[in-house]
């Protein structure tokens, strides 16, 4: 397995993970449990050896197919369906016929919609073609649905009775402005820095109101910036863990949600 994070990933689907997974010294391992292998191996047949003096020693594949079971056990699926067959030469099924060979096509008739009649090749003026007829153009001028709509609206705007809306925020007199956009200088203008409800009196809030205000956003006088301490090791996340017995795959479980980081404060 692959170590990607510090922080493990979820190897199982019910929210835990290893040792194996956290440990970055490398010396936390799970046991791996031996699973006996049943079968015979192909790596030998894809990777001839160089040198032949184990050939001898190696038994001979087993039969493709299985053998007879021995006399008083049950019988596989496999092996009742194979007794008859066996010895006989078993070609697969032939599954695909060819088809016969497709005779010229009909002749074509405008008014058939089989498919033979529409082949690829044939020239487009011997196709029937259906073409609409166009609406007929009447002279004069329509309402549309949406001038009907709109033109009371239109007309209390021409004559003042109803109030025109503002006009918009990017329009033509910030693009036309003499200075370039200031950002430091406009934001403190539009966005004034808060005010308490009732300003302190004591010495300290006057001094703190007579301050120039040049706040900058960062994080590092804000609350939710913690101060590392000097006195920080680290170790493996992994020495952390307590014991405990191996699950029954080997590995070494532990809660996603407690792993130990390894940062120790002194």
């Amino acid at each position: 397995m692959t170590q990607l994070h510090s922080i493990a990933s979820l190897d199982y689907g019910d929210g835990r993970t290893c040792v194996c997974r956290i440990c970055e010294c490398g010396k936390h391992r799970c046991t791996d449990v031996k699973i006996p292998f049943f079968g015979e191996t192909t790596y030998r047949d894809e990777y001839v050896p160089k040198s032949t003096e184990r050939d001898g020693l190696r038994r001979e594949r087993a039969a493709v197919f299985p053998g007879k079971a021995v006399p008083g056990h049950f019988k596989t699926t496999k092996q009742e369906a194979w007794e008859p067959l066996e010895g006989k030469i078993v070609r697969p099924a032939e599954s695909f016929k060819p088809r016969p060979a497709i005779g010229d096509p009909l002749p074509f008739i405008g008014t058939t919609t089989h498919r033979n009649d529409f082949p690829g090749h044939m020239p487009d003026h011997e196709r029937v073609r259906y073409k609409q007829e166009p609406l007929p153009k009447m002279k004069g001028f329509y309402e549309t649905t949406n001038g009907a709509m709109q033109g009371p609206i239109r007309n209390c705007l021409n004559s003042g009775d109803m109030p025109k809306p503002p006009k918009s925020f990017r329009g033509d007199e910030s693009l036309g402005q003499a200075l370039p956009f200031d950002a430091i200088a406009t934001y403190t203008a539009d966005y004034p820095p808060k005010q308490p409800f009732f300003a302190p009196k004591d010495r300290q809030a006057l001094e703190r109101a007579t301050l120039p205000d040049n706040r900058d956003f960062e994080t590092t006088h804000s609350t939710s910036y913690k101060v590392p301490p000097h006195s920080l090791r680290h170790i493996c996340p992994a020495a952390l863990v307590p014991p405990r017995a191996p699950s029954v795959d080997g590995h070494l479980k532990l809660s996603v949600y407690e792993i130990p980081s390894g940062d120790i404060t002194e």
